[in-house]
């Protein structure tokens, strides 16, 4: 799978860039291509529910390569619910909880229940 969409600004030498990794996804284990976050400072998992989202996980995950068929190691997770339409869940690197690996990608760790589904993005801030 390829990045959809790629957007990238820079402020007050900042630069961040949105990625677009899932578009209209549903299906258990359903994975994105890795994106280069190596020089990140932050990133966040961005994720819009369409209709009849009821529920489901999306998780962003880490590995040492782009191609490690192996399993990936989880950072962060959005718990999607029918309550809301967008989730949003962010990892400072240097933070004890976040992994920092040179590749991420986002999977769909839970069926996205209700019949709906969801648009997955990344935001990757590098200071």
């Amino acid at each position: 799978m390829a990045i959809l969409s790629e957007t990238t600004r820079v402020r007050n030498s900042t630069e961040v860039s949105i990625y677009k990794l899932l578009n209209d996804s549903k299906d258990a284990n359903t994975t994105s291509t890795a994106i280069d976050v190596l020089d990140a400072t932050s990133m966040t998992l961005l994720v819009e529910a369409g209709a009849n989202v009821s529920s489901g996980v999306v998780t962003l995950e880490g590995a040492a390569t782009s191609d490690y068929s192996g399993t990936w190691a989880s950072i962060t997770t959005a718990t999607t619910n029918a309550a809301s339409k967008t989730f949003i869940a962010t990892t400072d690197v240097g933070d004890t909880a976040s992994v920092p690996v040179p590749y991420v990608r986002a999977r769909i760790s839970t069926v996205i229940g209700g019949g709906g589904s969801v648009d997955v993005y990344l935001v990757v801030r590098r200071d």
